[in-house]
Parts: C-alpha cells; structure tokens; sequence
C-alpha cells in the first residue's frame, strides 16, 4: 500500500476494522494541531532533497552488491548472492521514500506553486520524475496510476514501460514551468532560498538535470524496436556540459544530529562491512584495457596493509585473505567497525561525514550517449562522448577528496593510451562504453550500473571479466535477481491482493526479467 493519510492502520495492525465513510472522519477528529495544513515550499524543498539520496544510499546497501560495487566482508551473504530478507523491507527504501517522503509533497508543491512560483512546480517536477525512473528501475511493476488516491485502501500494479512514458510527462512538465521561471525575474533568488542543498537556485541546471532524465527514460528501450538512439543524444546534448553542472546533495558541515550526515561516512557506521568487489579494482587497475595504469585507482581506493589494491569475490567474504591482505574499509582502516568517534580523517570521495554525494552526472550522461551512438552506428560521435565520458570522470573527481592526487599529465595519458581510448572509430567497442561507464559511476551510480547488467544478461561478453557469484540465493533456482521485491511493510501485509495478481508471493519473483530486458 504507498502513500495514505491513514496511518492508523499500521498502529491497528490485527484489529478488525470496517474502513468506508468514516476514513474522512477519522483524519478530521485526530488533527495534529502542531502540525500545518498547507506548509510553504521553501521549507519542504530541503527534505525533499534529503529524502532522494536517502533511497538511494539506504537501498545501495545491496543494489551495490548487485552492481558488484561493493561486496560484504563475510561468506554466502544474501546481499551478494542475489537474496533477499523474507519479511523485511531492506531493499525497500526507494519504496517508502517515493510513496510515502516524496509523494504527497511533491504533489502539494506543484499544486501551490503553479502559478506564482514556476521554479518549485519545475523542480518539483523533475525530482519526481527522476524518483519515478529510478523507482521502476528498481522494482518493475510498480503503483503507478492509482498511487495517491487517498480513499483506496488496495493499489493495482502497472508495468514499468508505463511509468517511463510518464517520466518522460514529468520531465515536459518540468521543462514548461522551469522555463516560465527563467523568464521570471524573481525566481532564482526565491528558490536559491529553500536550494542550498541541489542547486543554490540555478534554475538552468535544473533544466539540465530534467533533459538528462528524459535521456535516461528514452535510453531504458535499448532492447526494444523503438528504441530512439537520436533522441536519447538529443537530450543529453541538452543536458549538463560538463561536471560542473553535475547535480550534488549537500550535507550541512555541522549538523544538529548524526542522521543529517552522509550515510556513507563513518559517523552513521553504514559501510563497515563492505569492501569494493576484485571486480571492480580490476577495472581500475586496467585489466580488460592491457593493464593502463589509472591515476583514478589510487584517488578511489587505499591499498590493503601490504600496499597491494585488492577487492572481494562476491560470496567468498575475505576468504583466504590475511589480515594484512585485506582490502581496507571505505573509511581507510583494516576493520569492519567504524573508525574512532567516528573521524572521518582517512576517509575519501563518497565515504565523508559532511561530503557531497552525486546524484545525476555529466559522465555518466556521456557514456549514455555514446552507447546510443554506437547502436544508431555513428561511431564518430560515439568515440567522442566516450572520451568525454573518461575525461568527465577526471573532471567529477577533482570535485571530491581522493587519497592519491593525480596530475593533469597522468589524467592525459591516460585519455591518450590507445588500450582505453581508441585512435580510430572502429577501435571502440560497446564493451569499452559500458567498462568504462561502470567504473565513472562507481559509488553512487548503483542503479544505473544495476541496469545495464540486467538488460545484458549479465553478460561476460559485455562485461569483461565479470562473473556471478558461484552459487545463488537458495530460493533463486540458480537465477540471478532482477527486480527487488516491493516494499514487505505496505505491500504484503496491506496490499496483498494486488501483489498476488502480479506474482509477488513467489520465492523467486526477484528473479523474474523486468521489461527492458527483452525486446
């Protein structure tokens, strides 16, 4: 069940209720008289904020595994066996956050903003187009048409072609109002007000951040007849123009409590257990690109205690590693704890009590594009943005703290190293995109990595190098997973009879292809 105002239900859990004509009354009678009806704009648009990266980061803890990201310290995890919590809603952030932090807000803001300030109806429009994409990409079928008609106590499933038809209605709606705010002299110092955690105002990178969403819904066709490779590179030459534009979360430098830092820094103590998978550090270290060295590998990642950079097999743990042959913490320390009082003094990148964290980028936006012109077979431009796409990352790195700086001259050889960036057109491959597109969005872009996997098979063909854990979640039946399950608390226990019509009870629902994957 998503979003309703009848929070009753979940404190009446077990008690038999006859719900109908008195669901009006009962919300009227039990009023919080602390709380306003109608609260202004300036003051949700800093939670609404919050609450995008929260799914994100909440749900990573194994979107990440399965993104080979990052893998669990210990053998035969769930999280990276492709399992799932019977009973639990852990992988059910994005869930709870869309439905239930995001929705009606985001509705209200629309609502009460339409005709006197275009820029939060435009910003709002894009954030929720934005979690809508990422919501399908997570689960499949989702709620969609029914979501908040408050006077439902059941929800119907719809697929996920058809939420991304709707995102990109999202992102014209965005598009109309953020432009009506450009030409409202008044709008970026209003919204520059409630924005000091996205955009500080800018009202034109919001309007880029929309054009790269709607790249994003058009490139989820990729496998599909229809797949439109001119508009997905329409957008994203519309889109940001390079990593300066990237779109951050901010978090305040000295917050009231810990809940308002990073959830990835060691003050919140999230990450302990994970270490980055031998999958990924063998990217870095330029194995499927004749061993090039990548200034990057030393800026991302701190190297065990006898100074070799090592990773995690999914499923293995640390294995046979020795104490000093394990690769260190996130937070740069041999330990699956946090560090002491939580000092965030050898972390680096995404893992920083106070730092940014990426949400949408300029990098990530090249290599769609370059993927995209590969199929439409204009490799010309396909080389370009795949360049671009390195060179981006270089760029959205500087913007970060790594443990080894790197050099403009060591980035450029890299750029020019024939093994990574090819001298003719018909050097590059669809495999090089995707390697290279895995390791600019390592750490953040989980879902998007999660993606592409999941719309090549997990290919090995595709993904050099990659492999499935040897053995799967038991209730797998030897398939990986492709969608997580909905939300445990509001859809098995209220929704139930819409989630049995679209085969949700089964042990290996999980595992069902979503619809990009076939064409």
């Amino acid at each position: 069940m998503t979003i309703m105002k009848k929070q009753f239900l979940y404190i009446l859990a077990g008690a038999t209720l006859i719900l109908g004509a008195c669901n009006k009354w009962v919300d009227d009678v039990y009023r919080n008289p602390n709380a306003p009806v109608v609260v202004e704009p300036e003051v949700v648009l800093p939670s609404i904020h919050g609450n995008l990266a929260r799914g994100i980061h909440f749900d990573s803890r194994i979107v990440g595994n399965l993104a080979q990201h990052w893998a669990r310290t210990v053998a035969a995890d769930l999280r990276d066996t492709h399992g799932y919590i019977a009973g639990n809603d852990f992988g059910g952030e994005k869930w709870r956050i869309h439905y239930w932090n995001l929705g009606h807000n985001l509705l209200n803001v629309i609502k009460q903003t339409r005709t006197d300030k275009p820029e939060f109806a435009g910003v709002s429009y894009a954030l929720f187009a934005f979690s809508w994409l990422q919501l399908a990409d997570h689960h499949g079928p989702v709620i969609l048409k029914q979501a908040f008609e408050t006077d439902r106590l059941s929800f119907d499933y719809d697929e996920q072609q058809e939420v991304y038809q709707y995102v990109l209605q999202q992102c014209d709606s965005a598009e109309l109002y953020l432009k009506r705010a450009m030409a409202d002299g008044g709008a970026q110092q209003r919204l520059a007000e409630a924005d000091r955690y996205f955009y500080n105002g800018n009202i034109d990178n919001y309007l880029r951040f929309t054009y790269g969403v709607k790249a994003l819904a058009y490139h989820r066709y990729w496998n599909k007849a229809d797949y439109k490779a001119d508009s997905v590179i329409k957008y994203v030459n519309q889109s940001f123009t390079s990593a300066a534009q990237d779109a951050f979360i901010k978090y305040d430098q000295n917050p009231l409590i810990s809940d308002q830092r990073n959830f990835f820094g060691p003050v919140r103590n999230n990450m302990g257990a994970y270490r980055p998978t031998q999958y990924a550090i063998d990217l870095f270290k330029g194995v499927p690109f004749n061993n090039a060295t990548d200034p990057r590998l030393a800026y991302i990642f701190p190297t065990a205690t006898d100074g070799q950079y090592r990773g995690i097999v999914p499923g293995l743990g640390f294995g046979t590693q020795t104490t000093n042959q394990r690769p260190l913490s996130f937070w740069g320390i041999n330990s699956t704890g946090t560090t002491t009082g939580g000092s965030d003094a050898t972390a680096r990148t995404y893992f920083l009590n106070s730092g940014p964290f990426p949400i949408l980028t300029y990098t990530w936006l090249q290599f769609v594009k370059a993927e995209a012109a590969f199929k439409k077979g204009d490799r010309a431009t396909a080389l370009t943005a795949y360049k671009a796409g390195i060179g981006g990352h270089f760029e959205h790195l500087k913007r970060l703290t790594g443990y080894v700086d790197f050099t403009n001259a060591q980035r450029d050889a890299y750029l020019n190293n024939p093994a990574v960036v090819p001298t003719t057109v018909d050097g590059l491959t669809r495999s090089m995109i995707l390697l290279q597109k895995f390791m600019a969005l390592w750490g953040y872009g989980f879902d998007e990595t999660w993606v592409d996997l999941r719309k090549d098979k997990y290919s090995s063909a595709v993904f050099t190098g990659f492999k499935l854990p040897d053995v799967l979640f038991a209730d797998n039946n030897g398939k990986p997973a492709y969608r997580f399950r909905p939300r445990y608390n509001s859809e098995y226990l209220w929704n139930a009879e819409a989630l049995q019509k679209v085969g949700g009870f089964d042990a290996d629902y999980h595992t069902k292809e979503v619809w990009f994957v076939n064409p």
